[in-house]
Parts: structure tokens; sequence; C-alpha cells
């Protein structure tokens, strides 16, 4: 027998352009896929979820998460990016083993879920052997989440016995391209995380050229602090290297011109506003890439700063932006980024950018039941007026009833199912604590803060104060 759902009497928020919201409708789910959404739809063998007072919209999508960095929770809640860079790509990272990357990834993914999100990007970045890359895609699928796992070329501080070149590392990522990760199909699908292009551009050149030849999407830190010479996208650019497989994560310092450069290309942003504001990498750059046209979209970055969820990031990033226009235009007679359009970033722009966009990221049959529901007969939601704006306005992870990726229930009444959650909690303090060890405790984390000029190019730009 078939596995058939219908989620019956909802509030519907469809974030389709095709489809508009409905009240009190029904959706029908079949084999993970969504069949029918309407009033009053009739089907039999289902198992049946009544949700009158209820929202039923799409999964969120975190465009940007280094989930692997989840046993360092709060660590960095003080941290500007010069001592995020030391603490955990310098000192933190080599520390990590393989099995520290499975709790972080694990954990991370259901804290993920948790909180309304379907999809991450992984940004894997510290992977130091074979191993490790398959500890974090193993987390990845046992919790259950779609994910674009993001392969990080970026090497650390000291050579890795496993891979003692560049090519080393695209050769472990073709091997896990032709394993593994072969099918697009897959929920969780295989994609390259470029290494900030302060290093010789002759190795950027050929990681992104292995990303081609894999055919998978890449993602690649820009413009987040000031450096010498051409900024990331002036060099894909004057190689014809943009593309629309390219999503680009916080551009806070790139130029109108490189926005165009990316929106012409198809390319997208991720903006992080919560990291983006702490670390001092400038303001998100919501504002300036719509209005240049580029897909935005949303990612929660690093949980060792800041916080895991995407309601907080919606709303983080617009009202920066709007705080920004009001203080340029004194008493403003209308707001111009409305809250709506946070809404879609984090659903089916977010798709589109990873190139899930007939997969995921909206209501619509035919579309996997990637989706979650939200408790609209909550106080803060109570009484719901405006469906759209009351998500991005009011609501919380808390809210966040139940989850599905693709038809399956991850999380039910407000809790993990089929999860041991003790155990996960377990493994991810166990991997916090050895870590921690192995570079001699949380006093040592900024200790090589002032030789950052050896692993990344500051540009000259920074305030005397800032090294």
């Amino acid at each position: 027998m078939s596995t058939r759902w219908l989620l019956r009497g909802a509030e519907v928020i469809t974030c389709d352009p095709d489809s508009a919201d409905m009240s009190r409708a029904d959706v029908l789910i079949e084999n993970g896929v969504i069949v029918a959404i309407g009033p009053h739809l009739r089907a039999d063998d289902c198992r049946v979820l009544e949700l009158d007072g209820k929202i039923v919209m799409p999964g969120f999508i975190d465009t940007h998460r280094h989930t692997w960095q989840t046993p360092l929770r709060a660590l960095g809640g003080d941290w500007t990016v010069m001592d995020y860079l030391a603490a955990v790509r310098v000192k933190l990272a080599p520390a990590f083993r393989p099995n520290d990357i499975y709790a972080g990834n694990l954990a991370g993914a259901l804290e993920a879920l948790d909180a309304g999100i379907t999809t991450l990007v992984d940004y894997s970045h510290c992977i130091e052997s074979p191993e490790h890359a398959e500890a974090a895609l193993q987390a990845l699928e046992d919790a259950g989440i779609r994910a674009l796992f993001s392969y990080g070329y970026a090497a650390g501080p000291q050579q890795s016995p496993a891979f003692p070149t560049l090519e080393s590392r695209i050769q472990d990522a073709r091997r896990l391209r032709t394993t593994r990760l072969a099918s697009d199909a897959r929920l969780v699908r295989m994609g390259i995380a470029l290494t900030e292009m302060q290093i010789p551009w002759e190795s950027s050149r050929a990681e992104i050229r292995s990303a081609r030849e894999l055919n998978v999407p890449l993602t690649a830190h820009c413009s987040a602090w000031p450096t010498a010479g051409p900024s990331e996208v002036q060099r894909m650019a004057a190689e014809g290297l943009l593309g629309p497989d390219v999503l680009f994560v916080h551009c806070t310092r790139s130029s109108d011109e490189d926005l165009k450069r990316i929106a012409d290309s198809g390319g997208s942003i991720a903006v992080t506003p919560e990291s983006e504001l702490q670390m001092g990498m400038g303001f998100p750059v919501t504002g300036r890439a719509l209005r240049n046209r580029v897909r935005t979209t949303l990612g929660c970055d690093v949980v060792s700063s800041n916080g895991g969820d995407l309601f907080t990031a919606m709303r983080l990033a617009l009202q920066v932006e709007r705080g920004q226009a009001n203080a340029r235009a004194g008493l403003p007679r209308a707001l111009e980024l409305k809250a709506a359009q946070l809404l879609q970033m984090v659903t089916l722009d977010a798709a589109e950018a990873i190139g899930l966009g007939r997969v995921t990221g909206s209501l619509r049959p035919g579309k996997d039941a990637d989706l979650l529901v939200l408790s609209a007969d909550a106080l803060n939601m109570t009484p719901l007026n405006r469906p759209r704006d009351a998500v991005v306005m009011q609501a919380h992870a808390g809210n966040v009833e139940s989850v599905m990726v693709r038809g399956r229930l991850l999380k039910h009444r407000g809790a993990l199912l089929d999860v041991d959650l003790p155990a996960v909690r377990r493994k991810v303090s166990e991997a916090r604590d050895a870590v921690l060890e192995r570079v001699g405790g949380t006093a040592m984390l900024l200790r090589d803060r002032a030789e950052l000029d050896k692993h990344w190019d500051t540009g000259g730009g920074l305030a005397k104060g800032d090294m």
C-alpha cells in the first residue's frame, strides 16, 4: 500500500507564484509527492492530520550553514570575523576527528529540522581526510534532512597527510560524486565549497573547474572583508566562470557592478545577517542585492557565534535593511522591502538558487512534500490576520509543530521522531570536550590571532585595532 497523507483544514501558504494561499484547505500527499491542494479533498487509505488552527507551508531552506561547527555552540558570542578565523579555522578545525564531524553534522541537521528547515546547504570546509567527508555525509543522511553537501576544498593551516595537494582533495570529491553522490535524486546531493579566493588564482580556477566537471553547484565566501586586488566576482567574470550554478555568500563589500555581474549570470547570494552584523563584515547586502536584481537567500552560518533558525535571520535582514533605508529617507512614506519578500527568500528563491526549484520551495502538485506545520493558534500568532506577514514578523522556532521531508514525518506535535536525543546531546558534548582538549582549552583559541596574515589576505584594509 502506498504511503498517503491528508493534511486537513489548515491555512495553506503556498509560496508559489501560480497558486494563491488558501484558508481551511487540504494537502494530499502520495509517495512523498504533493498530488492535490484544495478544500474538502477526498481520499481513501490516508493517514490524516487534522490541522484546524495551523499553517501548512513550504519548509525553510538555509543556504549557508557550517554544520560541523555545532559542537562549538556560542563559544564565539563576542568574536569578530578575525577572531572567528583565528579560533575556528586555524585552531579548532584541525582538531576535529571524523566522529566529531559526525556529531556536529547530526546535531546541527536535527536542530535545523526542529526549527522548520527542511533543506540546508552544508558548507563543509573541515574535511581533512576521506573519513571526515564520509562522516559529514553520513550524519546528514541519518538526520533525514534534504541537503546540498558542499564538499569544502579549504586546507587547514598544516598539511593534511590524507590530502597533500589540492588535486588530492579534488580526487576525493570526484570519488564521492561517482559513488555515494552519483545520483541527484537523493535527498543529500553533491556540491562544492570553494576555498576563499585569497589563495593563488590558479588554485581557485582549478576548484571552480572541478565543480563544473562534476556537474554540481558551487558556493563561495565573497567580499566579506577588505582584500587587496580584484574581487572574487571580478576574477571569475574575467574568465567567464560565473554562472547560475554559483551561490556567493555574504557579499557585504561587493560593488554594485559585481552585484550586476552576479545577476546577469543567473547566480545567487546567501545573506547571513546575524554573523555579518556581529563580526564586522559590514551591513547585510539584502537591499542592494535586490535592487540589482540578484536572487537573494538567507543562511544561519555558524552556531559557534549565533542562532540556528531562519525566523531570526528573516527579521534581522528585514529590519536592518528598513533601518538603513529609513535613516536615508528621514520619515519614510512607505517601506520598500516587504515582509513577504523575506518568506520568499527562504523558500522558493532559495530552492531556485541551489537548483531545486522544480522539487521543493513551494507547495504545488508534483513537488516533493517538504513542508512544515506552524501553530497559528499559539498566543504569539493569534489572531491570524496576514498569514505570510505573521510568519515573518511573529513566529519563532517554538511554533514549528510538524516537519515533513519528501513526505516523511520527521517532527510531530513539537517533538522530533525516531531520534535518541539524549544520545545526540551526549555525542555533540563529547565532541566539544575532545576538540577543546586537543587545542589546550578555550584560553588558547585566540592565541595565534596576530598570525592570520599567513592564512588570509586581509588587504591592509583593516583598522589598526583590528589585528
